[in-house]
């Protein structure tokens, strides 16, 4: 992510994180140094790190575990995007073949777990068990979120519920962990710990959807990937799911989910086209501005410092980003 410059400070912050990253991952057997390496130098915002750091400016600063907690926070969240790519069989992350793609499956999933098992090993020198069994909790909910999609690939009938689950367990709960555990670590009072955990929680639901938005209205010259990839792959995303109220859209994808997996080739522009008619689209920006305004509800309350109006900016980078959507 790229910092304004009276943020300088935090991108020092980020640039020792990502040297820590580097190291860490630079001491492992080749086999596994050499595609983690290339998805670490593939470009990533480091959203989630650079939240925990900015968490941590809300008490009294302990630079070496909060740089240490940042990096193990990126290390699971690489481990995901290992494993998430191989569930949604994406060919390119980043630009980049993906490491199944470029490997195989079998190799992938132990890279996957390699990253998250030297997460682990990290987490061992962390003295606060609070840390323990947050980061243990958030990984048991990332990988409830993953099997939770799996299971409901092409399946036509999928609740708005289970839908907001899903993100919850695969994207909000793991970003409102990298603010809540920046604050915890800099000993911030509880109520400054909980404000930010809830906007972590409520940025990272928008964040979500305004990427599953994304899947739907960003051109395939900007993203690599075919407009409607997700739906392509058998995952119902909030605009699909809102469009489905439309009995026409509904019957469509239905034929298209049963096809299976040799659906894709019914999947056409017509497709993402029909959808983007009903508006669904834009009443999806809806839910991500709701979030958005939670979180900023949350922010209302924190200490009037740097810190807090980059966090705002944040808000105000997806809420643009939402805005440029509309179709």
């Amino acid at each position: 992510m790229h910092l304004p410059k009276q943020y300088s400070y935090l991108q020092m912050d980020v640039d020792c994180v990502n040297k820590q990253l580097y190291d860490a991952i630079s001491e492992s057997d080749h086999l596994i140094k050499d595609p983690s390496l290339d998805l670490l130098q593939s470009g990533g915002k480091r959203i989630r790190p650079l939240l925990c750091l900015i968490a941590s400016y809300f008490g009294e600063r302990k630079t070496g575990e909060t740089y240490k907690l940042a990096t193990i926070l990126e290390l699971i969240h690489m481990a995901s995007l290992v494993h998430d790519d191989i569930i949604d069989h994406a060919a390119i992350r980043r630009g980049r073949p993906t490491v199944h793609f470029q490997y195989n499956k079998l190799f992938a999933t132990y890279t996957g777990d390699y990253l998250f098992g030297l997460a682990l090993e990290l987490t061992a020198d962390i003295e606060v068990i609070q840390i323990h069994q947050l980061l243990a909790n958030t990984v048991t909910q990332l990988s409830t979120g993953e099997l939770n999609q799996l299971h409901k690939r092409y399946i036509i009938d999928i609740s708005l519920k289970n839908y907001l689950r899903k993100i919850r367990d695969k994207t909000a709960k793991l970003i409102a962990t990298c603010c809540q555990m920046g604050a915890i670590v800099a000993q911030s009072s509880q109520k400054i710990n909980n404000n930010l955990y809830w906007f972590g929680y409520f940025l990272g639901m928008a964040y979500q959807i305004t990427d599953d938005i994304s899947d739907f209205t960003d051109p395939q010259e900007q993203t690599g990937k075919p407009q409607g990839q997700d739906l392509i792959e058998g995952y119902l995303t909030l605009p699909t799911l809102l469009a489905m109220r439309d009995k026409k859209v509904y019957d469509h994808v239905q034929y298209i989910f049963e096809q299976g997996p040799s659906s894709s080739s019914h999947i056409s522009k017509d497709t993402i086209n029909r959808i983007k008619q009903t508006n669904a689209v834009n009443e999806a920006i809806i839910f991500s501005h709701w979030y958005l305004d939670k979180a900023i509800e949350r922010l209302k309350p924190l200490p009037n410092q740097p810190e807090k109006q980059l966090l705002m900016q944040m808000v105000a980078y997806l809420r643009k980003k939402n805005n440029s959507q509309i179709v």
